[in-house]
């Protein structure tokens, strides 16, 4: 399904650290060449098990399996995304960071207002370190345009929305920001991180630097997280919040079973309308086993995760591992990982079998041919799982981020 409407523009407020932040719905025309899979679309809870049955079998590659053919996807698509700027500019072409989450989340990932904003990376970005942030929802996902969750929302036809959006601040045509930047940089998270690699190999000199968070080159445990997550259809697990029931169906369930204090303030219209073929993980257990080290974060985050989680598409979750072992790119990268991150290491980083490597994350340098050593850094974020951000100990990560960038000029 293409979406496409007049700009939107909303200006916030920031946080405590009163960075400047705009809301805004950019159009983007694409194009990406993109799989064509001829298995039916899961409809119900038990199709969302036998998908991820299929999946991660062993000794099976699902993707092929399923595979029957290619095809050009084109259109016009709405990003949610918001853009960040310090409280105050130190330089007329500064450095932007653009922020692609993962799976699991949308772009608030990046300036959680839990706490005061005391797990925000767009703060430390911003205000403490003089960058400006543009953090989006993921092409199909959160407030960005949906589609068709088997042909149409995959991995390329997503990063080739990111090319376009970079482009945009690179030639200063992007909507409701009057900057033009001398630099740019990427930033992801998991399945944003694998965009962020792809993007780069498909155009190498498009960024100055990136940043790959929660990731490595070892797919061995990949499948950790689809059999973790208990995948159930988007739309019956959160039925409110990601399913279509009408305003007056809603009311009328509430009121047969008393709930109506109970969830007041609640507003139906902010359905997001996911159809059949968007999956999420089952619940608060599945969330902390995928994201989360046990003793090592606030129960209050794991909450909010759980109450603000995103849904995967199945055509995503197909062109996961659509990644070039070798990549074109010759900037600097960094990579840094939970020590005890679940799909990138198994759940320890530093158990790599080899003496002479000192983490899961690090042989990516390998991938790399075209970056230095000098230029290439793996750095393992103690006491933490996946989901970086949400532990107590995540500005640290953004301090090492901060630090990396600034260390190559960027």
């Amino acid at each position: 399904m293409f979406a496409k409407s007049a700009l939107a523009v909303v200006v916030l407020a920031g946080s405590a650290a009163a960075k400047t932040c705009m809301n805004l719905t950019v159009p983007v025309t694409i194009s990406a060449r993109t799989a064509v899979f001829d298995i039916t679309l899961p409809q119900t809870n038990l199709d969302a098990t036998t998908f991820a049955q299929n999946q991660t079998q062993q000794g099976q590659n699902f993707t092929m399996t399923a595979l029957s053919g290619y095809a050009t996807t084109a259109g016009t698509y709405n990003i949610s995304a918001e853009f960040c700027m310090p409280s105050s500019m130190n330089t007329t072409k500064p450095t932007v960071q653009i922020l692609t989450h993962g799976i699991g989340f949308d772009k608030t990932y990046w300036d959680l207002s839990y706490n005061d904003f005391n797990y925000s990376y767009v703060d430390v970005a911003t205000d403490m370190s003089g960058y400006c942030t543009l953090a989006y929802d993921r092409l199909g996902i959160g407030n960005s345009s949906h589609g068709e969750p088997l042909n149409e929302i995959q991995s390329f036809l997503e990063v080739a929305s990111l090319a376009e959006m970079t482009m945009m601040l690179r030639n200063g045509t992007f909507p409701g920001v009057k900057q033009t930047f001398g630099k740019i940089t990427h930033v992801g998270h998991s399945f944003g991180s694998a965009q962020t690699y792809t993007l780069v190999n498909m155009y190498p000199t498009i960024s100055d630097g990136i940043v790959l968070t929660g990731f490595s080159m070892n797919a061995t445990f990949v499948g950790y997280f689809g059999a973790g997550s208990n995948f159930e259809q988007a739309y019956l697990n959160q039925p409110f919040r990601f399913g279509n029931l009408s305003t007056s169906t809603v009311e009328s369930v509430l009121n047969m079973y008393s709930l109506t204090d109970y969830v007041a303030g609640f507003s139906p219209s902010s359905s997001l309308d996911y159809p059949a073929g968007y999956l999420t993980n089952a619940n608060i257990g599945a969330n902390q086993y995928l994201f989360f080290l046990p003793g090592f974060f606030d129960l209050g985050v794991l909450l909010v995760g759980e109450s603000t989680k995103q849904p995967v598409t199945v055509g995503e979750l197909l062109t996961l591992g659509s990644v070039p072992m070798t990549n074109a790119y010759a900037g600097p990268v960094l990579i840094i990982t939970g020590s005890n991150d679940l799909p990138y290491c198994g759940g320890n980083c530093l158990a790599t079998g080899n003496a002479s490597l000192p983490s899961i994350p690090a042989a990516a340098a390998l991938n790399f041919p075209k970056v230095p050593s000098s230029n290439f850094t793996a750095y393992i974020q103690p006491n933490t799982g996946h989901g970086i951000n949400l532990h107590y100990n995540a500005t640290g990560a953004y301090d090492v981020i901060q630090t990396f960038l600034q260390s190559k000029g960027l």
